[in-house]
C-alpha cells in the first residue's frame, strides 16, 4: 500500500473509532471529511453530544460553519449515506455531500434493510461522485457497528412461527429459518426468484424440496404437508398463497404476504414479506 493508500486507511480507521464513541442504539456511524492530501477538515458521529443529525450531515455542518471549502474533498463513512428521506424538511446525506462538492466517498458497510440497501450509493453515483469501498478487514469492522437485527435480513433463529422481510435479489435469494440458536439446529433454507409484481418463485433446487399448497390460504387448512405435489424444483407463489419447503427435519410452511418487485410495484426496492410455521417430522397439527 502506497502513501495515498495509507492516508485513506488512516481516515477510514478514524471514522470507525468515531463511530464507536456513539452509543444511542442502532447503527454506530462515523464520518470523516478530508482534503485531497488526507488532512482532516471535519468529523462527526451518530450520537455526538449536542447533535441529533446524521454523522455525515454533522461533519458537513461543521465544515460549513468553519467556512471550509469541501469542493474536491473525500468522505470516509462507516455506513453508506442515507438517500430518499421521507422527511421533506431536510436533505439526505447523499445530497448534502454531493452538493457540497465532495468528489469521492469511501463506504464501510451497507444496511441490509431492503428499503435502504445501496440507495445512498446509487444517489452519489448518479451525482457524479467517485465511490470506493473500505478494504475487507475494515469492512468487517464497519459491519460490526450495525445492530444485531441486521442478521434478520438473512435468517431467523429460534422461533417456530414468525414474519420476516428481506431483499430477495440479494444473497442468491436465500433466507434461512433456524429452529434454535445453535448452528446445528434444524434449519430450512428457502430460496426465491423474481416472477412478477405480486408473485414470486419458491425455489428448491432439486425435486421434492418445495411445493405449492394449492388453494390453501392459511396454515390451519394444511393437515399433512406431504400430500402436495413435490414433483418440481420450483413453485410459482402469488401473494396470499403458501409454499411448503421440505427436508429431513420436516416442513416449513411459508405464506407470501407481499412481493415488491421494483418499478413493477411502484417502488425503488425489491423485497419479500412472508409469515411461516415449522412442522417437525411426525408433528401432528393441532
Amino acid at each position: 500500500m502506497g502513501p495515498e493508500g495509507n492516508i485513506h486507511r488512516a481516515n477510514m480507521m478514524r471514522a470507525i473509532d468515531l463511530a464507536l464513541m456513539g452509543d444511542v442504539g442502532g447503527w454506530q456511524i462515523g464520518a470523516v471529511l478530508a482534503h485531497a492530501d488526507g488532512s482532516v477538515i471535519a468529523t462527526g458521529y451518530r450520537g455526538e453530544p449536542g447533535s441529533k443529525i446524521h454523522a455525515e450531515a454533522l461533519a458537513v455542518q461543521k465544515a460549513q460553519i468553519a467556512q471550509c471549502d469541501l469542493r474536491g474533498a473525500t468522505a470516509y463513512v462507516t455506513l453508506e449515506p442515507c438517500a430518499n428521506l421521507e422527511s421533506k424538511n431536510k436533505k439526505d446525506c447523499s445530497t448534502l455531500l454531493a452538493e457540497a462538492g465532495v468528489r469521492r466517498v469511501f463506504i464501510g458497510s451497507y444496511d441490509r434493510n431492503p428499503r435502504i440497501y445501496r440507495l445512498g450509493w446509487r444517489s452519489l453515483r448518479d451525482a457524479g461522485v467517485e465511490l470506493r469501498d473500505f478494504p475487507p478487514d475494515l469492512r468487517a469492522q464497519a459491519q460490526s457497528l450495525g445492530p444485531d437485527r441486521q442478521a434478520d435480513f438473512r435468517e431467523r433463529k429460534g422461533r417456530e412461527k414468525g414474519r420476516v422481510k428481506f431483499d430477495y435479489t440479494q444473497n442468491g435469494g436465500r433466507y434461512d429459518i433456524r429452529l434454535g440458536e445453535r448452528d446445528d439446529a434444524p434449519t430450512w433454507t428457502t430460496k426465491w426468484g423474481q416472477r412478477g409484481a405480486k408473485s414470486i418463485y419458491a425455489l428448491g433446487g432439486v425435486k421434492g424440496v418445495v411445493a405449492e399448497a394449492r388453494f390453501a390460504r392459511s396454515f390451519a387448512e394444511i393437515d399433512d404437508p406431504d400430500v402436495f405435489d413435490f414433483g418440481s424444483h420450483f413453485a410459482p407463489i402469488k401473494e396470499g398463497e403458501i409454499a411448503v419447503f421440505r427436508n429431513e427435519y420436516g416442513h416449513l410452511l411459508v405464506k407470501v404476504l407481499e412481493v415488491h418487485a421494483g418499478p413493477d410495484r411502484g417502488t425503488e426496492h425489491f423485497s419479500l414479506k412472508f409469515e411461516y410455521e415449522i412442522r417437525l417430522a411426525g408433528q401432528v397439527k393441532d
